[in-house]
């Protein structure tokens, strides 16, 4: 028999110590939003349909961005930012006039949103997504790779949840928007395996 392998120690490589967020609402830093603006040009409005708190929606507004936010909880966001709760973005039709869609969707539903994002986006739209780096590496997403833009590489963000439920998280885990654009004048122009 080979040599015992230990366990992870608690913290390290971005590994939760407690229970995820039962809705995986881990709030995005300002600073994500800031870096992703002095890339990338977003034409509002601007569709949030993962909004959670408000976390992005704050910031895009802070640049002078019209937002139209949804989330499918209601997350106690303040009143003001208008984030309308019970929306689930994976029924939704359209994107309710908006040219563009930012987004930090709950990780383990991050395919289905971005696919579905992918198939709303008008021409000339961008989305751009917030998740872990190592997202794109993953065989199953390979027909979506020919219809990235640009990556923003963010470095460690600290994603804290809500609550602190996860409190041996760090800021060990890389982060990166994915910006998508869609091309005029063609039916399809995302290329699927």
């Amino acid at each position: 028999m080979g040599p015992r392998m230990r366990g992870a120690v608690p913290g390290q490589y971005g590994r939760m110590d407690g229970p995820r967020h039962p809705v995986d609402l881990y709030e995005t830093q300002p600073e994500a939003v800031d870096m992703l603006l002095r890339h990338v040009h977003l034409t509002d409005p601007i569709l949030e349909p993962s909004a959670g708190r408000g976390a992005i929606v704050n910031a895009l507004r802070r640049h002078g961005l019209e937002v139209r936010a949804f989330d499918l909880h209601d997350h106690g966001a303040q009143l003001t930012l208008g984030i309308e709760t019970g929306v689930d973005f994976l029924s939704m039709k359209t994107t309710s006039g908006c040219r563009s869609i930012v987004m930090n969707p709950p990780f383990k539903e991050s395919d289905q949103h971005v696919r579905h994002a992918l198939d709303l986006l008008p021409d000339d739209g961008t989305l751009a997504v917030l998740l872990r780096m190592t997202w794109i590496a993953a065989k199953k997403r390979a027909d979506i790779l020919p219809n990235l833009d640009v990556m923003l590489i963010c470095g460690r963000l600290r994603m804290p949840p809500t609550g602190g439920i996860d409190k041996g998280f760090g800021g060990a885990v890389d982060f990166a928007w994915f910006v998508f654009k869609r091309q005029p004048g063609s039916p399809d122009p995302f290329v699927r395996a």
